[in-house]
């Protein structure tokens, strides 16, 4: 049987001292297989060493315009904010939008030029408040996540950033996505459980999750670049 001399850490090395050699066509799927899955790991932490870079150098969100008694930051400014910051760091964004008839769903994705791409999901009712049209209604509603979700799925400040005066229909849903980040951070480093909702000190409102989201994912991101 022939044997494989590692020359090189790529397992792109591999596969070629394997056609060289002849290999059966099992063992180069084997080797296919690894070096897939060597790239995607490659990605996914040059994707993290990009997203620190955006946080060092992301703006804290700056609130310019009027809601009922309180002063947000409309989804327009956010993506103004951060534009230069996301391609200094080689990052891209969009959403994915699912509609059924009474929930809509509204996923960001930040991705890195080499590949790997991050997720951060939220869902809500259509806003019916006011005197808004169908069409309006889940217009509103959209617009809202997709403000949500990247504030989270970035990590931008929010200390100050409110719901707008209204909250998600589902608080369940909040929660699910948070404790989806939070268990991901235990599997790594078990002593973190002060993360856990039971032990946070301020109420467990719409409100505080967005914003735990985003400390959270942090706390994740870092984690994820020492292993």
């Amino acid at each position: 049987m022939e044997t494989l001399t590692v020359q090189e850490s790529s397992p792109q090395a591999l596969i070629s001292q394997a056609i060289e050699k002849g290999l059966d066509v099992e063992s180069l799927g084997k080797l296919m297989d690894l070096q897939e899955r060597w790239e995607a790991n490659q990605a996914r932490k040059k994707f993290f060493e990009a997203f620190a870079l955006f946080q060092s150098k992301s703006p804290e969100l700056r609130k310019i315009k009027d809601g009922h008694n309180y002063k947000y930051t409309p989804l327009s400014e956010i993506t103004r904010q951060i534009a230069n910051p996301l391609k200094e760091a080689g990052l891209s964004y969009r959403w994915e939008i699912q509609d059924s008839d009474k929930e809509l769903k509204v996923t960001f994705l930040v991705s890195h030029v080499d590949g790997h791409t991050e997720r951060t999901t939220m869902s809500a009712a259509p806003d019916t408040s006011g005197s808004k049209n169908t069409i309006q209604a889940r217009g509103s509603a959209i617009s809202y996540l997709q403000r949500y979700t990247i504030i989270g799925g970035l990590g931008l400040s929010t200390a100050d950033v409110d719901t707008d005066g209204r909250q998600p229909d589902d608080m369940d849903k909040l929660h699910k996505d948070y404790m989806s980040i939070y268990n991901q951070v235990i599997q790594i480093d078990s002593t973190l459980s002060k993360y856990h909702p039971d032990n946070w000190k301020q109420q467990a409102t719409a409100k505080g999750y967005v914003k735990a989201t985003g400390e959270l994912r942090k706390v994740l991101f870092e984690l994820q670049k020492q292993k």
